[in-house]
């Protein structure tokens, strides 16, 4: 298989990974914050970057291993992708606009996925 192709491929299924991550993700702190009502609700956006960076912590880590190398830039790619596809998503609601933290979630996407990434190219080696 091509460079190319591996690569298109790797990112594919690392986006497609996290994007569930941080579906999973929003699911588990949606039943926190209603059974336990800790976190308020001025907190749901900060709390949604961060599931979002942690989203694209797993799919750059999937897409490095994936692609067995290049790990900074297939998760920068990943992130990249992950932030169109959650930006997409928001905006289509119609009644969300970018705002300043729409920046701010891009950052940390972007950072995520190549922690992600530089994460999924090392190796443990045995003694």
């Amino acid at each position: 298989m091509s460079d190319k192709k591996k690569l298109i491929k790797s990112v594919f299924i690392g986006s497609l990974s996290g994007v569930l991550g941080c579906v999973i993700l929003m699911c588990v702190f949606a039943v926190i914050m209603l059974t336990s009502g800790l976190l308020g609700s001025g907190l749901t956006e900060y709390i949604m970057i961060a599931v979002a960076a942690l989203g694209a912590l797993a799919g750059g880590f999937v897409s490095a291993k994936l692609n067995r190398g290049a790990g900074l830039v297939v998760g920068a790619i990943t992130g990249g992708v992950m932030f169109i596809l959650i930006t997409i998503a928001g905006l289509s609601k119609g009644s969300e606009s970018v705002t300043a933290l729409t920046g701010i979630r891009a950052a940390a996407v972007i950072l995520g996925g190549i922690a992600g990434g530089i994460c999924g190219v090392k190796e443990k080696k045995a003694f």
